[in-house]
């Protein structure tokens, strides 16, 4: 029976000075690379303007690519995102589950962005 690996990620991108148009350009990005957005978590304001946000992200891969290939890939994307965006603070949390079969990985369609 075929598998895929269903990947859940938590991106944090803290203390942005324009947060809109970072996001945009960071989401854009994961987009255009099949990422699905899932939910956007409420955004944190700080004392100095600068906001914080937290988004949640969905993907299947072929089961042949391993977690550490997945992370590795996955984390060279973001790098990539995080410089076209001018974000220097990100975070990211990772989490995989086998689906067998032709089960449907995500409950949800995918969350439009705000430029959408």
């Amino acid at each position: 029976m075929k598998s895929t690996v269903k990947v859940l990620l938590t991106i944090t991108c803290r203390y942005m000075k324009h947060p809109k148009l970072q996001r945009s350009r960071f989401d854009q990005t994961l987009i255009s690379n099949s990422w699905m957005l899932q939910e956007n978590k409420t955004a944190d304001i700080h004392d100095d303007g600068t906001v914080s946000t937290s988004s949640l992200w969905g993907r299947t891969f072929n089961s042949r690519k391993s977690n550490e290939e997945i992370i590795r890939i996955t984390g060279n994307l973001l790098n990539r995102a995080a410089a076209d965006a001018g974000l220097e603070n990100i975070e990211s949390d990772f989490q995989f589950e086998i689906i067998m079969g032709n089960a449907e990985p995500f409950n949800t369609v995918s969350v439009m962005t705000q430029d959408d």
